[in-house]
């Protein structure tokens, strides 16, 4: 039983691995460069981001972070509420953006999900084994 659990575990670290680094990276870095076009003209302003963030998002790691909360008010627009009023694209406007922002959601889920689950594997394997 625990040995068919290994192979679990293993099978969905390895795929969350080449989720992250195979797909969601460039996946990313292509959406900062579509975002950057449409809608940091209109959205990266103190409107909707403190002088803070706005210094802070410029900067080439957490600029995903940016790209990330666009991301997430493309695709789940009611999480993003108190900063975007409204929708700030429209799936029938832009439907390539929409996509491609689903499947980062999509790749980010799952890979929380792999993480998650190989914590519990390596508490259980700690507890019995060792």
């Amino acid at each position: 039983m625990l040995d068919s659990y290994i192979n679990f575990s293993t099978y969905l670290f390895i795929g969350m691995g080449i989720g992250i680094f195979c797909i969601l990276i460039p996946l990313l870095f292509v959406l900062h460069f579509s975002f950057k076009k449409l809608l940091d003209s209109i959205y990266f302003n103190e409107n909707h981001f403190s002088l803070y963030e706005l210094s802070i998002y410029k900067s080439f790691p957490l600029v995903y972070i940016k790209v990330l909360a666009y991301t997430r008010a493309i695709v789940l627009p009611g999480t993003m509420r108190k900063r975007f009023k409204n929708n700030i694209l429209i799936r029938k406007d832009h439907p390539v953006i929409y996509t491609l922002s689903f499947i980062s959601i999509i790749i980010l889920a799952y890979s929380t999900i792999a993480l998650v689950n190989t914590f519990i594997f390596s508490i259980i394997y700690y507890i019995y084994y060792i």
